[in-house]
């Protein structure tokens, strides 16, 4: 739509004399308007000019005339403000003053195309027609996409055949739709090092207490390199002990100073406690928005990955449910050794520890195992093994922790034969555990 337009100070309405410019035409009977010479054009009908993306509205279509008139009455009505100059006349916002849109001067007069509008970006006059507005109420506020492909798929009948889309909000679909704002990933890494800032958050309580009675977990992430902690707690009060010497332990064996950590507002972090240590040792503590667990999201999805690969562990081999602490403690353990940090395509491993981690001694969470029995005398013909559970790896020496059924009891030890291919269907754990003392 490329037409002409003149800026007409003497035109008391937008209008113009060709029928085809019309998107949608209401008639109406009655009314003219006086040209030069004394001569009069009958008003046939007004409606809204152009199409779905290029429209003018409020436009009058008057038999007989020969050009396409803006009126600049009609423009101050609507709280514009326009001002004409040598070269051109500016239409602004009464508001704020900010201009909407330029019309050049050709001789002596002030014309503009539409085209000329559309490279502007005016809002004004380049907005959505009514009608797409009646047909989203109509179909009970359906979303713009929706409309949209109803109408270019040609899915229903009776839609007119325009373009759905709009950058402007419904009021009413902002009350009853509105949502949680997105958290994107990040397309880079915030931190440097690790130990820059830490991640922690708290999973529990577990209906059924581990072996050694905690029904808590504390999980602790490094934000660079993903190396994840999870320390059991009997109950929430015990997190700022085990965290202060969590601190304490990790810097010494790093030789860094942790400079941030990132909680929620829980109890068990927001407390006098807590904020004293973090002051003492010069910590920022900070916490993400109330009920906007995305923002600790690093946290949150180390704790859902942890309790499903812990919980998928579990029913694989059909082991007591009091061994939940030990299969969160192995997922842990092999999380870090196989988790491969976006953006550095590194495993936690490697960016924690500075090499990349050997994975070949692992074995099944819940096989059967052989143990070495070294710790009494035996007779020349007694069983120089006996048979126990794989649980776990432990972090402070080369060795497996296993459980044994027979004497309800955890050992750690190398000295052991593991049977991946039959796991033990322990079912005699579940028995043991009535006589199992905490």
């Amino acid at each position: 739509m490329n037409h002409s337009w003149y800026l007409d100070s003497g035109c008391s309405r937008h209008m113009t004399g060709e029928k085809r410019l019309f998107s949608k035409l209401t008639l109406k009977e009655g009314g003219s308007v006086g040209f030069g010479g004394n001569q009069k054009g009958k008003i046939i009908g007004t409606s809204t000019v152009g199409n779905s993306s290029l429209s003018i509205n409020d436009v009058w279509l008057v038999d007989g005339l020969k050009h396409n008139l803006l009126s600049i009455s009609q423009f101050c009505d609507n709280g514009y403000v326009v001002v004409f100059n040598k070269e051109s006349c500016i239409v602004s916002k009464q508001s704020d003053n900010t201009i909407v849109f330029k019309g050049m001067r050709k001789n002596n007069v002030y014309k503009i195309n539409l085209s000329d509008l559309n490279e502007q970006k005016v809002v004004c006059l380049l907005t959505l027609s009514e009608e797409k507005w009646i047909w989203h109420k109509r179909l009970g506020h359906a979303n713009w996409r929706l409309i949209s492909k109803l109408s270019k798929l040609d899915l229903v009948r009776g839609l007119p055949k325009i373009k759905y889309h709009s950058n402007t909000l419904c009021g009413s679909c902002q009350k009853g739709k509105i949502t949680k704002s997105s958290f994107k990933p990040k397309n880079i890494v915030s931190t440097s090092r690790p130990l820059e800032l830490l991640h922690i958050d708290l999973f529990g309580p577990v209906n059924t207490a581990s072996i050694n009675g905690k029904k808590y977990g504390l999980v602790i992430v490094d934000d660079y390199s993903r190396w994840t902690w999870v320390k059991f707690l009997r109950t929430k009060d015990e997190a700022y002990d085990e965290f202060s010497i969590f601190c304490k332990q990790i810097q010494n064996e790093k030789g860094y100073t942790i400079l941030k950590v990132r909680s929620d507002h829980g109890g068990e972090f927001e407390n006098e406690p807590f904020e004293n240590f973090c002051e003492k040792y010069g910590i920022l503590h900070e916490f993400s928005s109330p009920r906007t667990p995305q923002q600790n999201g690093v946290v949150e999805r180390k704790n859902r990955t942890l309790q499903e690969m812990a919980r998928t562990m579990m029913h694989e081999t059909n082991v007591a449910k009091f061994l939940w602490a030990e299969a969160v403690n192995t997922a842990c353990y092999v999380q870090n050794r196989i988790y491969i940090r976006s953006k550095l395509n590194k495993t936690a491993y490697e960016l924690f520890k500075g090499r990349k981690p050997d994975i070949s001694y692992f074995h099944q969470f819940g096989c059967t195992c052989y143990i070495l029995n070294n710790k009494v005398h035996l007779k020349k013909f007694d069983a120089r093994g006996y048979k126990g559970i794989f649980i776990g790896y432990s972090e402070r020496s080369k060795a497996y922790i296993l459980y044994i059924s027979e004497t309800y009891t955890v050992e750690e030890t190398m000295h052991v034969k593991f049977d991946d291919k039959e796991p033990d269907r322990v079912s005699e754990l579940v028995e043991g555990f009535s006589k199992f003392q905490v």
